[in-house]
């Protein structure tokens, strides 16, 4: 690969590792807030309007939530019409929501919308 080709810009190795240690940073208080969400002291609505979230799935922030797993995240994604890979940053109003109405409602699915899956 040519230098041409190469679209990574070229960093000093002092540039490279401040911007590693930036990165493993994000990742670190990314683990932190999905491990607040697991022991229930945030609020998945909450936990959506926080900074460090809009980098993480819809999927693996619901899979957070006490009592929501795999197969019920997903069923979640298909009734708000989230496409799949979105990120929280990404969420629409309405997407954002319905998701704060099935928070409210204990992420109970009523019978006419689990139909739809």
């Amino acid at each position: 690969m040519t230098e041409k080709e190469n679209h990574l810009p070229n960093l000093s190795d002092k540039e490279r590792a401040h911007a590693l240690e930036l990165a493993k940073n994000a990742r670190k208080r990314r683990a932190v807030l999905k491990a607040r969400m697991k022991s229930g002291e945030l609020a998945f609505t909450d936990a959506l309007n926080e900074e460090d979230a809009k980098r993480i799935e819809v999927v693996s922030l619901l899979k957070c939530v006490p009592g929501i797993g795999a197969s019920k995240a997903e069923a979640i994604r298909r009734l708000v019409k989230i496409p799949l890979g979105r990120r929280v940053s990404g969420l629409g109003i309405r997407q954002r929501e319905e998701l704060t109405a099935l928070e409210k409602n204990g992420w109970k699915m009523t019978a006419q919308k689990s139909k739809a899956l």
